[in-house]
């Protein structure tokens, strides 16, 4: 890039990095009560359709949180208030916003905006206030994170049917368990099949890859049937799985659905003068249910060095 551009990216609501408390629990076509629970929803009319721009999270609990973990200098969030529903907000631990109230609005609203952060990992957490009426409600849509203004930049993805991912466990009950399954025609970078993706549905099943870069993105496919895995990055130095669950209540897919997230990796040159690699497996955690893989996605840039921190909403 000869000139600085400005560089962000989208967590949609249905992505299951976004940690909602309390945890909805729900099954096929049966929501939770928003008065009580977080309600995941789709807004798609025809089962057929996928959700990827239709869905949204709606509560009308007071005390409901979500919390999500980023890399980058700001981040705006998009939804919606109604009858006098209004909501705290800090980032890292300190207040950014002192919420807001205000009369039915559009979908996909700005709810908040928080620019002039560090570069560097930061953790958000939304806290609903509910108005006096008992109708009120918070919808969020997704995130757009602001990772910053960059003076490079270079993206490099892994198909899933690419030899750069290793299928395992090394035995043939776990490896014959990947099949390919048509697409849901999701937008895709270039580079990635947008027609195919790889699933399984046997638990301990897994798939490995090694890659560069300081972020990484990981997509495949989120339906009422998939569920439960598990992301290990770099082995010793996260050695610790984290827990994700991948499953919607409605019959409409998310195609292109954030399954994880991970930005601010390591770059630095190793002994040999190459940038060094990190390492990620994703194992499926329930038999019977399925764990999908369409596209990793890595992203490596330079951004220009800022300070100050601004907030605010509209």
């Amino acid at each position: 890039m000869a000139n600085p551009q400005p560089l962000n990216f989208t967590i949609d609501d249905s992505s299951p990095v976004i940690r909602y408390t309390p945890n909805p629990t729900f099954a096929v076509n049966i929501f939770p009560d928003p008065l009580l629970n977080w309600s995941p929803v789709c807004g798609a009319i025809d089962a057929s359709e996928r959700c990827d721009d239709h869905s949204a999270h709606v509560t009308g609990l007071d005390g409901a949180k979500f919390a999500l973990s980023f890399f980058g200098t700001g981040i705006n969030l998009f939804g919606n208030l109604t009858l006098g529903t209004t909501f705290s907000m800090n980032i890292d631990g300190n207040t950014v916003s002192n919420g807001l109230s205000r009369g039915e609005g559009a979908d996909s609203q700005i709810l908040a905006k928080v620019s002039g952060l560090s570069p560097a990992l930061h953790t958000l957490i939304l806290t609903v206030k509910k108005g006096e009426d008992i109708r009120g409600l918070f919808t969020f849509d997704y995130a757009q994170v602001l990772v910053g203004n960059a003076t490079s930049f270079n993206r490099t993805v892994i198909d899933a049917f690419s030899d750069q991912l290793r299928l395992g466990p090394a035995e043939p009950r776990y490896l014959e368990s990947w099949n390919r399954y048509g697409g849901y025609n999701a937008s895709v970078p270039d580079g990635v099949n947008f027609s195919s993706f790889r699933a399984t549905d046997l638990v301990g099943a897994n798939v490995y890859a090694s890659f560069k870069g300081s972020t990484l993105f990981y997509y495949g496919p989120c339906y009422t049937a998939s569920h439960a895995y598990t992301v290990s990055l770099d082995g010793g130095a996260n050695s610790q799985p984290v827990q994700l669950n991948a499953s919607v209540p409605f019959t409409q897919v998310v195609a292109r659905c954030l399954r994880y997230y991970s930005g601010g990796l390591s770059t630095q040159i190793s002994d040999s003068g190459s940038q060094i690699e990190h390492e990620i497996l994703i194992t499926n955690s329930q038999d019977k249910k399925w764990l999908t893989i369409h596209w990793l996605e890595m992203w490596d840039f330079q951004l220009v060095e800022s300070t100050g921190i601004s907030t605010g909403a509209s």
